[in-house]
């Protein structure tokens, strides 16, 4: 520890705003509210039976919960013992579950009782909170969260020091085990200022989040958090909630990923008064239906806020403004870099290139994986793997490096073929992939969530019409749903294994 006094943490400026903001409303779900005084109050119980658990500086605590009161406590439980948290998705499948653990060192696990458990042989825990019922009884070393919660017993909030670790975040890869992504209580401080200057979070703003907190929805609620926010939290998206909590509440700011917007935009209450205080949509972490987004426009007005970031970044690399929005050149891109970060793009031929990048909060390493770190982090740069154009200082994606097709010895960006696919009237999305090929190395193959009376030839006519012959998809299919990550993202790994199996033979 030892740490210089005036160097920010993120434990430092959060419990200040617990106590600066007592009285005001911290967090509404469902029909219940909490202040900030009671969610101090709260998570001093649980950070108090932690202690005696030997929780301290140092200490990795999993938490494994669903979007609740429960993950906000254990949040600012952790930041009080100046301990890791490991976030993990509830989406987690047992093995993925029982690899973070294991991987992370966690000593204690708070979770749902409901949740998948993970193989606690091979993981190094001592101890279990399980919040909410529970299928089966507790057996040794596992609590239920109201004994957590019981009077405990005083305890001594501990100063984080800038160079502890703060989190371990596991990557949502979709390829290979997760990496563990580790963060400092000081770089966590920049990326806080970073949230509140950049996305326009106001004081005492009403946000509404409806994705999991363990990934950036977990980053804007505690930035809002420093900025005296009452934050909605609601454990799964609804067109109709969502309208009635805008109406009820008054939301001023929300979050979401480009298919929640356009189930909002086909909601009947889109563009009616039940917003009108709405000033801030940010949208993110896939690629947008450029004709959805001027729909939005239309219908929401000036209010929409792009951002792009990774976990080793989080999540803030570039921001596309509202006024940004206005530009119709620019509704292509994800914007510019924000203050704290530098970014450049090394172009190859045809003008795209790797984005770098180099930031106060960026990752201090991948945890446990000196070769990984090695390779991705260079004279501080991180190599996000990310594919990109740079013009006029904004940035224009065009795809993963690994999910970049090479067809006949051409590069197709994956990204470009799917934005093309996604303007054909009965398409409402698209996914793009590579399928080995004995003459052209890759056949460029598209799926698509089309219309019924929808024709695959006819769609991949349209893109012919519109794409140099050599990106121009083989085959079109259509399916009924995409397979998705845990994080909402199109799975492009379960889309090549299911074309390779359906066209395999084919192929050969």
């Amino acid at each position: 520890m030892g740490d210089v006094p005036n160097r920010p943490t993120s434990s430092r400026l959060l419990l200040a705003s617990l106590r600066c903001h007592a009285r005001r409303p911290a967090i509404t779900i469902g029909e219940q509210s909490w202040t900030y005084h009671e969610i101090d109050e709260m998570s001093d119980r649980l950070a108090g039976f932690l202690a005696g658990q030997g929780v301290g500086p140092g200490t990795a605590v999993a938490v494994h919960l669903r979007n609740g009161c429960e993950y906000v406590v254990a949040e600012f439980a952790i930041l009080k013992l100046a301990a890791i948290r490991v976030p993990l998705n509830e989406l987690m499948g047992v093995p993925e579950l029982t690899y973070c653990l294991e991987h992370s060192g966690a000593k204690v696990l708070i979770t749902h009782g409901d949740l998948p458990k993970a193989d606690r042989a091979q993981t190094g825990l001592v101890e279990i909170i399980v919040a909410g019922k529970s299928s089966k009884p507790l057996v040794e070393r596992q609590v239920n969260w109201s004994d957590a919660m019981a009077v405990q017993p005083p305890f001594e909030t501990i100063e984080a020091g800038a160079d502890d670790t703060a989190i371990i975040a596991y990557t949502g890869g979709t390829t290979g085990r997760p990496k563990g992504v580790r963060h400092t209580y000081g770089r966590m401080a920049w990326n806080l200022f970073s949230h509140i200057n950049c996305l326009d979070i106001r004081a005492e703003e009403v946000m509404l989040l409806t994705t999991p907190l363990p990934h950036s929805s977990g980053y804007h609620m505690v930035a809002g958090f420093l900025q005296g926010a009452h934050v909605v939290i609601e454990p799964k998206f609804d067109p109709d909630r969502f309208f009635a909590l805008c109406r009820e509440l008054g939301v001023t700011w929300t979050m979401m990923v480009p298919t929640m917007l356009y189930r909002l935009l086909d909601h009947p209450s889109a563009g009616s008064g039940d917003h009108r205080a709405l000033a801030t949509i940010v949208y993110g972490a896939a690629p947008i239906n450029r004709a959805r987004l001027e729909e939005g426009l239309r219908k929401f007005g000036k209010v929409f806020l792009q951002i792009y970031g990774q976990t080793e970044c989080p999540n803030l690399i570039t921001t596309l403004s509202k006024d940004d929005h206005t530009n119709p050149d620019l509704l292509t891109s994800c914007g510019q870099a924000v203050p704290l970060v530098e970014l450049r793009v090394l172009p190859d031929e045809s003008g795209a290139g790797e984005v770098e990048v180099r930031s106060p909060y960026l990752l201090t390493e991948y945890y446990r994986d000196p070769v990984v770190t090695n390779e991705a982090i260079q004279d501080g740069w991180l190599k996000t793997g990310d594919l990109a154009r740079l013009k006029n200082g904004y940035l224009f994606l065009v795809d993963r490096a690994k999910d970049m097709i090479i067809s006949g010895g051409m590069n197709v960006y994956s990204t470009e073929v799917e934005g093309v696919l996604r303007e054909h009237h009965g398409v409402r999305e698209a996914a793009v992939v590579g399928i080995p090929h004995p003459d052209w190395g890759e056949a460029v193959t598209a799926v698509v969530i089309a219309d019924d009376d929808s024709d695959p030839e006819e769609i991949r006519q349209f893109a012919k019409a519109r794409l140099s012959a050599y990106k121009v998809p083989k085959s079109v299919h259509i399916i009924a749903e995409m397979p998705l990550t845990q994080y909402g993202k199109i799975d492009k790994r379960r889309v090549r294994t299911m074309m390779v199996e359906a066209l395999g033979a084919d192929q050969q």
